[in-house]
């Protein structure tokens, strides 16, 4: 008789399973994608397996219940389908060549069997393992990547890239993800929320978002590199002797979307996403200030004009900062945040 368990089952169910771990890594659920991919590439594993005969997913522990069916010896199914676990589908196919050893591989394993603490390292470390994994099994069974990954294939794609640094990974992942919860949230909804969202959530014009002893920060609204809205709060600085005549030259340090959520920590990462270095703004672009600082609403254009951000040094307590208005949004998370 045909084994109630097929390949068909087993590789849809992998690709399930591996689609739920992206999303779950996308949203920051590291211990859901551990145990999703985990599943994911024992499913998989298994369907290899039985792509060369069902039989190799029996144990070998005297109890030859399952060895009899999957052989076809038996017209009746034993009353639990009782395979072997992922530890052992991956051995024997690291015996037949088809997988190599890796310590990484096993350490994901683990933690989806609970067997080991996450410890020290993150999630993310085992991102690279599950995705090489994933696609060195479906090259041995002959199936399609970008059939498998479907929307996940562009982030699969960079995380193997060896071309890639480790921080234009970074970068490139956190646009895959951003543009998935895009997707997640708002792909149901009828067109045009997401344009309606990003209107009214978008703050025009240039905004003083604080001082400090050692620069002047500023927001502003740009497109987001991920999502391509306009709901991104571009993050800027510039030097206290900085002269603010009618035009001024800032330096692009980060990024936040307030649409997907995508954002940027550092110049190095601006960069990496195509974002110019600098941006000049006119001091007319200024539209808020301190709300406890020296500058009245009316007295700004004058100010700036006359003595710059150094002006703003000499008015102000340092090195006590200030905060902005209530409108103001937060800074540029920490990354991983």
């Amino acid at each position: 008789m045909t084994s109630t368990i097929t390949f068909e089952q087993l590789f849809l169910g992998a690709r399930n399973f591996a689609h739920l771990a992206l999303g779950a890594h996308a949203e920051g659920q590291m211990d859901v994608f551990l145990l999703e991919a985990g599943v994911s590439v024992e499913r998989l594993a298994k369907a290899a397996l039985v792509q060369v005969h069902p039989t190799l997913l029996s144990e070998v522990k005297g109890n030859d219940d399952m060895l009899l069916h999957f052989a076809g010896a038996t017209t009746t199914p034993p009353r639990r389908l009782h395979t072997i676990g992922a530890s052992t589908a991956i051995a024997r196919l690291r015996k037949m060549g088809v997988l190599s050893r890796s310590e990484e591989l096993d350490g994901l394993i683990e933690l989806r069997n609970g067997v080991a603490h996450l410890g020290a390292s993150s999630a993310d470390d085992y991102l690279g393992i599950f995705v090489d994994t994933v696609c060195r099994l479906l090259d041995h069974t002959g199936h399609d990547r970008v059939e498998f990954w479907a929307s996940w294939s562009d982030l699969v794609q960079v995380t193997l890239d060896s071309r890639f640094d480790l921080a234009q990974k970074a970068v490139h992942l956190r646009m895959s993800q951003a543009r998935f919860r895009l997707e997640a949230r708002f792909g149901s909804l009828p067109e045009g929320t997401v344009e309606s969202v990003a209107k009214a959530i978008g703050e025009t014009g240039l905004v003083i978002t604080g001082v400090s002893n050692t620069n002047a920060r500023f927001r502003m609204l740009t497109r987001c590199p991920a999502c391509d809205t306009e709901a991104a709060a571009l993050f800027l600085s510039a030097e206290p002797e900085t002269t603010l005549l009618y035009e001024m030259e800032l330096t692009t340090d980060g990024l936040l979307c307030g649409l997907c959520g995508f954002h940027l920590t550092n110049a190095e990462e601006v960069a990496i996403t195509g974002l110019g270095p600098t941006v000049r703004c006119k001091v007319a672009d200024l539209t808020e200030t301190l709300d406890d600082g020296p500058l009245a609403s009316d007295d700004l254009f004058t100010f700036l004009n006359s003595g710059g951000l150094k002006w703003f040094y000499e008015q102000l307590e340092l090195p006590r900062s200030r905060t902005t208005s209530t409108r103001a949004r937060s800074e540029v998370p920490a990354q991983g945040a």
